[in-house]
């Protein structure tokens, strides 16, 4: 439960600490305005009640009373030294208890008491005997202050800068714009309603949720959170930062990413003060629909020979391209100087790392300067009948399997033969077999193994042109732009 003081605080500051009979008891305020400002050196009317039984029960006494705060905003007064409206303060028989002092201001100085509060007594003013009578601890720092929590005093540390003073589950707490940190009494998570079904190696393209029911909120802010699971690895659950009901609700978990394999995958939760595990249960994988197949082998003028594979009406190498000649026969030069590489504006191949054995699996590394009719004199580094795409043939490409932002799981070889993350959203059944070849950047090589980089035909300013990336653990294929110097790798599109 959730009380906020916009216009008064009230503390007790002190009580007797001996069984002697006293006719008054201090007492001190802080008064705020309803923006929650200090209302200081002001005349503030306050209206005191002494109520028996419960704290709506009888007033045994009232007064009232005018003070001026000072300078902190602080209002100092004694209980039974006001202009009594009813009642007599030394009578009360505080054995007949519990009372409650009902709290009543007007911060302009009158009689238009609008904010109230109600206290329980838990220490009396003045009792029978010495043992009966609490006594305030002292507090430490300046500015701190103490509260009854039912059993003792307890000191309240000051608050920093900006905070608010809130009463939070019936205790004073500083808080950041007097809202509470979010609290459940139970947090439910065997009765949670799971909607969807998990596939191992099967990405969760929108999200999933579970719906985790709990008792007992207190009305506060719950924070988001971020839980990756144990048990079966590769997925999230996810909860959005959200305001707690008062009373029982429901949280709605969001569960993504690609399971690595089937069985269960547990997230432990702590929301609002309570932890449980949530379990989902992931099934056996699930054959993944063959949406290529495959065409004639194509051979470079090399004689190096390559799969092909015919993904809705386009016919595309299943293989990076290998060839160091333009398919009239006339050598493509090969650089291995970095310095050398960057300045050059006409054709060029290499190795990654200037290693021939990355030929074999990832093939060559070439410039864009290799493929532009303009820059390698109207020559094509593909085979006879074949030409590097263009974006818009890459484009029909990403379409067909669905959108960029799932297509690359479609063409990535699946495993970690040459991807060396886990790539588990890989499922290739487009046969595209898409490999991690890196690429060459003017100060050396990078990102083989975990990243793979195709030229497209198509320019995109001066000194760039178009390409498109695929990345490990990643189901979206990207388009983007390089400085047309990169060695990036090539696929050929049967004319």
């Amino acid at each position: 439960m959730k009380h906020s003081f916009l216009v008064l605080l009230i503390l007790v500051c002190s009580v007797l600490a001996t069984a002697q009979v006293s006719n008054k008891m201090s007492f001190q305020t802080v008064v705020r305005n309803n923006l929650g400002k200090l209302v200081v050196n002001k005349s503030v009317g306050v209206r005191l009640s002494i109520l028996k039984t419960t704290s709506i029960g009888t007033a045994v006494y009232v007064e009232t009373h005018t003070k001026t705060s000072n300078m902190n905003g602080l209002v100092t007064l004694e209980v039974g030294r006001g202009t009594v409206t009813s009642g007599t303060f030394a009578t009360i028989d505080w054995s007949q208890g519990p009372y409650f002092l009902k709290t009543e201001m007007d911060v302009n100085g009158g009689s238009n008491y609008t904010i109230s509060r109600v206290t329980e007594f838990v220490s009396v003013p003045y009792a029978k005997s010495a043992e009966n009578v609490k006594t305030l601890s002292s507090g430490t720092n300046v500015g701190e202050m103490n509260y009854w929590d039912g059993a003792k005093w307890v000191p309240l540390n000051v608050g920093a800068e900006g905070q608010t003073l809130t009463f939070c589950d019936g205790k004073p707490t500083w808080t950041v714009g007097g809202v509470c940190v979010g609290a459940v009494t139970s947090l439910n998570c065997a009765s949670a309603t799971h909607n969807g079904t998990i596939n191992a190696l099967s990405p969760i393209s929108y999200g999933l949720t579970s719906l985790l029911p709990y008792t007992g909120g207190n009305g506060g802010a719950q924070s988001g959170q971020y839980i990756n699971s144990t048990g079966v690895k590769g997925l999230s659950a996810t909860l959005q930062p959200c305001t707690i009901a008062n009373g029982d609700g429901v949280f709605t978990i969001y569960i993504n990413g690609t399971p690595a394999s089937s069985g269960t995958a547990n997230f432990e939760l702590n929301i609002g003060g309570k932890t449980c595990t949530l379990s989902r249960v992931v099934n056996a994988s699930v054959q993944q629909p063959t949406i290529g197949s495959y065409g004639a082998n194509v051979t470079d003028i090399e004689g190096n020979s390559y799969k092909t594979v015919i993904i809705g009406k386009q016919q595309w190498m299943a293989e990076n391209l290998k060839v160091s000649k333009y398919n009239d026969g006339v050598p493509i030069p090969t650089i291995t100087d970095n310095e050398a590489w960057r300045s050059l504006t006409t054709g060029a191949w290499c190795y990654y790392n200037n290693d021939a054995a990355n030929n074999v699996k990832y093939g060559k590394l070439y410039n864009w300067y290799a493929l532009n009719p303009t820059t390698n004199g109207n020559k094509n580094v593909c085979p006879t009948g074949w030409h590097v795409p263009s974006e818009d043939e890459w484009t029909i490409l990403t379409d067909f399997l669905g959108c960029d932002l799932y297509a690359a799981s479609k063409m990535k070889e699946v495993g970690t033969a040459n991807w060396l993350n886990s790539n588990s959203d890989a499922t290739n059944s487009s046969l595209f077999t898409g490999l991690p070849g890196g690429f060459r950047y003017y100060d050396g090589f990078y990102q083989i193994g975990s990243n793979g980089f195709w030229w497209t035909s198509t320019e995109y300013s001066y000194g760039y042109a178009l390409n498109y990336c695929m990345y490990s653990d990643y189901t979206n294929i990207t388009r983007s732009y390089n400085n047309k110097y990169r060695g990036l790798s090539v696929r050929c599109l049967k004319d």
